[in-house]
């Protein structure tokens, strides 16, 4: 059965075909990358980044896909795997290694809410986005505490010495409409961008082959779907991004950036949990400065504020769901994170590039929740129904590193650092607050250039994450104040070759050895809570290969194989992850006309499971989904450089779930994009 899938997809591939060539160019589609958003100083060696695998996705890859937010533009990337979390959101893993495990960054500021350690990627649009970065495996230390999993590093886009605008519009089924809007321009010594943009549908319509009577997710189970629009999957999406920059001289830059995200959502979620955000509100304030002080010393420094409140409602239906509130009539959030960077960088010339990095965060949640029934609040502990006592959890991690990279030969590079990671809880509400935690993690990695085309490396690297106060303090969820770090050894081999003009190819293996492992399960109570499990492992390979030709015919393929295991304490037997495949095969095929521009995107994941309730294992269908988007130079009808395009997202009709219900069966949309 595998096998004929499989076939399907590559021969799926080969019919619609590509807009652009796979390997593009370090720009952007509309504006230029914001380097200074990246942590490690650019026009530097950087060969600690080919010690371990990078992916880049640019705004060409972005567009080309029609990707509409974060989480759909990562995707496609070898080693990711997206899948829809308990409240609606988008979740991924890298690697195996969950969303908490994986530091996202947006201009290098760590972009989560301060509780959970983590953002839901759906709710960021791509549309002031240049690139994104991936680094896989052990990632360079100047990334600081956190990064067990790998960095993800979103890099928007700032203007170039050229005035630049722009206007995207479409519209779907559903009464799904999108706006967005680039300007920016420079003026002297100052440039600036602005990017605003507008989202917004009454939901997604489910496969016409979804069965409401199946057993999994129909109208008898907790997520009590009978086809058509699928509940609560409607959102409206406001977005505004605003940079101003200061170019003293080669020398010198100044920039200052705000990013801010309006929401509301439904949460398609399970177990007869029927919420919606009533506000999403994330704010970032960025103010970032590089110096070169002399020819082999540059000095970076970074501020950053994080605002992010929400309101979590229970939008129970007594009447058609017949069910009625179990945790909350409402549920907010008041949560901020406040911090920087300084770093250092020694260039000693050709044969040593020394860096140094300090970091400090520090994370404030406060929450307060409405209970309307007499239930709840004895649930709660409160003497009556109606607010309950507000929370207030606090902590701060920083870290000191040092990296040094040493060119043996011209075709040969050691990489060699350490970093020292201190978190100390700060307030735990009316808890006793945890002993500080602290852990010392090396590394090191080598880099060798075989041929010109032909490159290799390998590196190994301690890895720590530290427990988030959902997981030290929730009363809910099963907090544990005696949470211990739970870290990893990282493991990567790999190659990449150049093969001729038209073909690139790279592979990777990898392995993980985690300890302490935090968890949530079931204790002897049937409660469940975090705990730190038994020894865990995750291996793997990668294999990428991008092809494109001077006829227009491009191909791009990925596959990643997983395999990951996990104990809940020494003396237990090993067991599957859940919710992670073992195999997922991406692939992109396309092809240019004279002013007609085709594209086909496929992915198929199999061979993954889940646990119920009861702690059986079940098994989650394979399935493959199919995606294109045609566009048309328009410019020659209206006299405007602009484009139209039709996207079509599921063009199988696959009925599919991934432990969270339903996923969307086929959609449209069209639109146009103006540039002036």
């Amino acid at each position: 059965m595998r096998k004929g899938v499989l076939l399907s997809l590559v021969v799926s591939g080969i019919i619609i075909m590509q807009a652009a060539p796979i390997f593009a160019e370090e720009t952007a589609t509309v504006g230029e990358i914001f380097y200074l958003g990246q942590v490690l100083v650019t026009g530097k060696k950087g060969d600690v980044d080919l010690a371990t695998t990078v992916s880049v996705v640019s705004s060409e890859d972005i567009e080309r896909q029609g990707a509409q937010n974060v989480a759909e533009a990562l995707d496609q990337i070898p080693g990711i795997d997206v899948r829809m979390g308990n409240k609606g959101n988008a979740s991924l893993k890298l690697r195996g290694f969950d969303q908490q495990n994986v530091k996202v960054l947006i201009d290098g500021v760590p972009a989560h809410e301060a509780y959970f350690g983590s953002l839901d990627l759906d709710q960021i649009p791509v549309d002031a986005i240049a690139k994104i970065e991936v680094t896989k495996g052990a990632s360079s230390v100047l990334y600081g505490s956190n990064t067990m999993g790998g960095v993800i590093n979103i890099i928007t886009k700032k203007a170039g010495d050229k005035p630049v605008t722009r206007f995207v519009t479409s519209f779907g089924e559903n009464s799904t409409h999108n706006f967005s809007a680039n300007h920016g321009a420079s003026v002297g010594k100052f440039n600036y961008w602005l990017t605003y943009s507008y989202r917004g549908t009454d939901g997604f319509e489910l496969s016409d082959d979804f069965d409401k009577n199946n057993d999994r997710t129909g109208l008898e189970t907790g997520f009590n779907e009978d086809g058509g629009l699928r509940d609560l999957s409607y959102f409206t999406k406001r977005t505004l991004n605003a940079k101003v920059g200061y170019k003293h001289d080669t020398d010198s830059k100044l920039y200052l950036s705000f990013d801010y995200h309006n929401n509301e959502k439904g949460c398609t979620t399970e177990r007869n949990r029927y919420w919606a955000f009533t506000e999403w509100d994330q704010w970032h304030l960025n103010l970032i400065g590089e110096h070169d002080l002399t020819d082999i010393l540059t000095m970076k420094a970074r501020f950053f504020y994080v605002k992010h409140d929400d309101t979590l409602k229970d939008v129970s239906w007594d009447n058609d769901h017949k069910t009625a509130r179990k945790w909350f009539e409402e549920s907010s959030y008041d949560d901020y994170s406040i911090g920087g960077e300084l770093q250092s960088y020694v260039d000693f010339g050709q044969w040593s590039l020394l860096k140094i990095g300090v970091n400090y965060l520090k994370d404030n949640h406060k929450q307060q929740d409405f209970l309307d029934a007499e239930s709840l609040a004895v649930k709660k502990g409160a003497a009556s129904p109606g607010l309950t006592p507000e929370e207030e959890y606090k902590s701060e991690t920083y870290s000191f590193a040092m990296e040094n990279e040493i060119m043996v030969m011209d075709n040969l590079s050691f990489i060699a650092g350490f970093s020292y990671d201190v978190n100390e809880p700060k307030k735990a509400n009316d808890q006793p607050v945890p002993d500080k935690m602290d852990t010392f993690n090396p590394q090191t990695g080598v880099v060798y250039e075989a041929t010109d085309t032909l490159s290799l490396h390998a590196s190994v690297g301690k890895k720590t994450r530290f427990p988030q106060l959902i997981e030290l303090y929730s009363n809910s969820a099963g907090g544990n104040p005696n949470l211990d770090p739970q870290q990893t050894i990282a493991y990567e081999l790999g190659a990449s070759k150049k093969i001729n003009n038209f073909l690139k190819t790279s592979m990777a293996i990898f392995y993980n050895d985690i300890e302490d492992r935090i968890m949530r399960i079931k204790n002897a109570y049937g409660d469940k809570e975090y705990v730190n499990m038994g020894e865990s492992t995750i291996y793997g390979a990668e294999f990428d290969m991008t092809c494109y030709t001077r006829f227009g015919l491009n191909v791009g393929l990925n596959y990643t194989y997983l395999n990951a295991k996990e104990k809940e304490d020494s003396g237990s037997k090993e067991r599957d992850a859940e919710n992670t495949p073992d195999h997922k095969v991406n692939m992109d095929v396309g092809y240019t006309f004279a002013f007609l521009s085709t594209y086909l995107q496929a992915s198929y994941t199999a061979d993954q499971i889940e646990y119920d309730d009861d702690d059986n294992k079940v098994d989650l269908d394979d399935f493959i989904v199919i995606n294109c988007k045609v566009s048309q130079d328009f410019a020659s009808f209206i006299n405007i450089d602009s484009t139209v395009f039709m996207e079509v997202k599921n063009i199988m009709d696959e009925d599919y779930e991934e432990s969270n219900g339903p996923m969307p069966g086929r959609s449209f949309l069209v639109g146009l994009t103006a540039r002036f």
